[in-house]
């Protein structure tokens, strides 16, 4: 099974729509003072980040754990003793964290061309990485000491090396050097940051919505047609090139998939009629459903569970001026990052130790959530906010002058 998580996607930051500059309005900017753009946060995109990252670790910690015995092992390195399912995993089905995902590869796609509105291109990747780098290191020596602490007390053997490690600290170097996943989330947050470096090659695009744009996504899966074919016809004969391009045979369809957020941004801001963000979102859509039907990749995602998480965020968005700023619904969006980063490695570790202790499914499921939420929020409060105030400077000194 493929487990599914950003990106900041899961990852991303919530973004602020600026004011538009010009005083005579034409047809697209009234369009896009109809449909709401103003200075305040677009609550709608921020609220279902949390129900994303809530989406994945319930996915992970309700259900994977308890049917998917093989992964949890492979991703911890100690033996998994049978037990009673926690009713969770009958609750909670295997594919919301699938569509958890989707969501979040919208919402990037969405939020990600309003910094580069404010920001220059050296300012929006500065500061995309003081967001993404900091509380990943964090998340993932969480991760690791997980694995060595659980080893060492429960038996078994780490399932990765040092290099496998070091390099998943820096996403996406892990993809370039070959290295093995340590977690099941980490994949996600690569896409996320090869989204970012294709949206600083299409910044002027993105801020104008020239047509000219859709080439970036086209001849994205153009250069994956090509590495799939490597990957289909050359395994026997090439088997270390076909392993070392695995990567760039499974993320180049979700950076597609992440323009149809960006269609709706377009259309959001009034750069875009209607007509031509349906035809854009179809397209992609479709053109990633085909990727997925008829691709060599190893692992695959469902088209129709992105299609709902799609479905899910344009319904949001078609009700936007509904959503307010609820307490509790911003606090699992501002976790969002974090929690979605550590909840699964040391969350297994933490599920295995319980069960080998005699606990209650049940029980240990509901603190192993709720010690990953309150985990989360001390790095979020004392790591990524922190941080992210340092690259939002960072970015702004480097990003004046910008129109």
């Amino acid at each position: 099974m493929k487990t599914l998580g950003p990106s900041d996607t899961a990852a991303s930051a919530a973004a602020r729509v600026e004011p538009a500059a010009a005083t005579d309005l034409s047809a697209p900017a009234r369009m896009a003072q109809g449909r709401g753009t103003t200075a305040a946060r677009i609550e709608f995109a921020n609220t279902l980040r949390g129900v994303a990252a809530m989406s994945v670790i319930f996915a992970h910690l309700g259900n994977t754990f308890w049917h998917w015995p093989k992964l949890v092992e492979w991703l911890t390195g100690i033996a998994w003793v049978p037990a009673k399912p926690s009713t969770f995993s009958y609750i909670v089905p295997s594919t919301l964290g699938s569509w958890g995902v989707s969501l979040f590869f919208v919402i990037s796609g969405f939020v990600i061309p309003y910094s580069l509105e404010r920001y220059s291109v050296k300012g929006f990747l500065i500061g995309r990485l003081w967001r993404i780098w900091p509380t990943c290191w964090v998340g993932l020596s969480i991760t690791v000491a997980s694995v060595l602490i659980g080893v060492h007390i429960m038996g078994g053997a780490v399932p990765f090396t040092f290099r496998d490690a070091i390099t998943h600290f820096f996403p996406p170097f892990a993809s370039i050097a070959d290295s093995q996943q340590i977690d099941s989330v980490m994949w996600t947050l690569e896409i996320e940051m090869f989204f970012y470096i294709v949206c600083a090659f299409a910044a002027a695009r993105l801020r104008d919505g020239h047509w000219t744009l859709w080439l970036y996504p086209v001849g994205i899966l153009a250069l994956w047609a090509g590495v799939d074919l490597i990957v289909a016809y050359a395994q026997a004969d090439h088997p270390v090139l076909v392993r070392r391009l695995t990567y760039f045979d499974l993320d180049p369809p979700y950076i597609a998939f992440m323009f149809c957020g960006v269609a709706l941004n377009l259309y959001q801001r009034g750069k875009l009629g209607l007509p031509g963000a349906v035809v854009a979102i179809a397209a992609f859509w479709s053109l990633f459903a085909l990727t997925q039907n008829y691709g060599h990749m190893a692992a695959k995602s469902s088209a129709s569970l992105f299609a709902a998480g799609l479905a899910v965020f344009i319904a949001c968005m078609a009700a936007q001026r509904w959503f307010g700023r609820v307490r509790i619904l911003r606090f699992f969006s501002d976790i969002s990052y974090p929690i979605y980063i550590i909840h699964g490695v040391a969350g297994y570790v933490m599920l295995h130790a319980m069960m080998r202790a005699g606990w209650n499914s049940d029980v240990a499921t509901t603190f192993v959530i709720a010690f990953m939420i309150g985990l989360a929020w001390l790095v979020h409060r004392f790591v990524e906010q922190p941080t992210h105030r340092i690259g939002q400077r960072y970015a702004r000194r480097f990003s004046k002058g910008i129109e």
